[in-house]
């Protein structure tokens, strides 16, 4: 699947065909017992040393994974294939050799497979050969074959695998996954579940309406009166903007996206993907993330500078929860009271409940909002930590947690800031 398995310098045996991990076979013409070239690979990238890793390669390397469509031709090209790789892979992964043979020309074969926390994962299993240059010693070639696959998954196969160990590890991402899962299914796809026709069927209605609701994005364009300006229904513009405003406080967790950091999905993608699919974006989100590794007080301190200046700039303001906070609560003040031509709030309620019987848009809008607050608490333990702030943040991160929409207004505005070191804070 991916070759860097550990190695072990274990000498030839051939009397024991039920190996099991770390028991490793070194064929070998001579009694050398000194760890191969690729053995010295395999160590530097399963402790992540890739400068130690990359130096195991001569400067043409041909590196050719089967899993992608092109091999990999160069150094360069090897240290961005390892640190691509290394970043959508989990510290717990190990690469465990079955067997390893070393012919009299000084080339290298392996067979191996994946474990996590010494499990072994399905369909991870692989043979690699390597041709090394007599003259200098180093890789010259490699050829990986994992497990056959239709397709060429590329990094696509370590994302799914990376995906796939989280669960492992902590079996509560499941619950995103799942929920995912369902939202999906429901609100694209099903028929009955919720009114309207699905997303397939391609409504001309539904279409319009998603336009009109755009055009007045953040109620900008009614309030301006724009000639433009479409006339909808104001209790589903209220729950429109709102859930947009909610989606947009999302923002102020953009620190759990960091060089030192990342995600399989990254959190940019997640926070602007949410103003258009809102939970089809979240959930895949918080289910894939990577946790905060924690150092031994519990606290996963994170500094200004270790945070992207554009994350910093708009993740980090005071005025994020705010200003959409008041966008939020204009939306639901809009829904009560605005278009008079909609009557009293009475008369305009049952309007609107007359229009979410029918539409697939408007009630989709309301099943947001109900995972929004189900979901909204779960970075919040997080960012604490990487603000140095311990057992759960009090009051303030009470309300984050359990408080929907209102709770996170405030917690991003009364939380603490992230650091800086050149304020000496240590």
């Amino acid at each position: 699947f991916i070759p860097f398995p550990i190695v072990q310098n274990s000498h030839f045996s051939n009397d024991r065909p039920g190996r099991g991990p770390g028991q490793g076979v070194v064929l070998s013409a001579g009694p050398d017992t000194r760890p191969t070239v690729v053995e010295k690979y395999f160590d530097a990238f399963n402790s992540r040393d890739f400068e130690a890793a990359l130096a195991c390669f001569s400067e043409d390397v041909s590196y050719d994974d089967a899993q992608y469509p092109d091999p990999f031709e160069g150094r360069d090209a090897m240290r961005a294939h390892l640190s691509r790789v290394a970043a959508r892979i989990p510290d717990s992964f190990e690469f465990v050799v079955d067997d390893i043979a070393v012919g009299p020309d000084g080339n290298i074969g392996t067979r191996w497979h994946v474990e996590s926390d010494g499990k072994a994962l399905p369909f991870a299993r692989g043979c690699s050969f390597y041709t090394v240059d007599a003259s200098t010693g180093l890789i010259a070639s490699g050829f990986d074959v994992p497990e056959p696959a239709v397709i060429k998954p590329g990094d696509a196969g370590l994302t799914l695998l990376a995906a796939a160990t989280k669960v492992i590890d902590e079996p509560v991402r499941a619950i995103p996954w799942l929920t995912w899962g369902a939202y999906v299914y429901v609100v694209f796809f099903s028929n009955g579940i919720l009114p309207g026709a699905d997303a397939t069927q391609l409504e001309v209605r539904t279409w319009e309406e998603v336009r009109d609701l755009s055009l007045n994005f953040f109620l900008v364009s009614p309030l301006l009166h724009l000639p433009f300006s479409p006339v909808v229904h104001p209790g589903l513009e209220g729950i429109f903007n709102l859930l947009l405003s909610w989606a947009g406080m999302f923002a102020g967790f953009l620190s759990d996206e960091r060089e030192d950091k990342p995600n399989i999905f990254p959190m940019t993608t997640a926070v602007i993907g949410m103003q258009f699919l809102t939970s089809a974006f979240l959930l895949p989100y918080l289910a894939t993330r990577t946790s905060e590794d924690l150092g031994e007080d519990g606290m996963a301190l994170v500094y200004k500078e270790d945070v992207p200046p554009l994350h910093n700039l708009i993740g980090e303001s005071r005025l994020l929860g705010p200003l959409l906070g008041g966008v939020g609560t204009a939306s639901i003040i809009w829904g009560f009271l605005a278009r008079p031509e909609f009557g009293s709030i009475p008369e305009r309620y049952a309007s609107l409940v007359d229009l979410l019987s029918v539409d697939r848009v408007g009630s989709s809008f309301v099943v947001d909002l109900v995972l929004f607050g189900i979901f909204q608490g779960w970075m919040v333990d997080d960012d604490l930590r990487r603000r140095g702030v311990r057992d759960g943040g009090g009051t303030l991160g009470t309300a984050a947690k359990f408080v929907p929409f209102f709770g996170l207004a405030a917690y991003l505005l009364g939380r603490p800031g992230l650091p800086s070191r050149g304020a000496g804070t240590d």
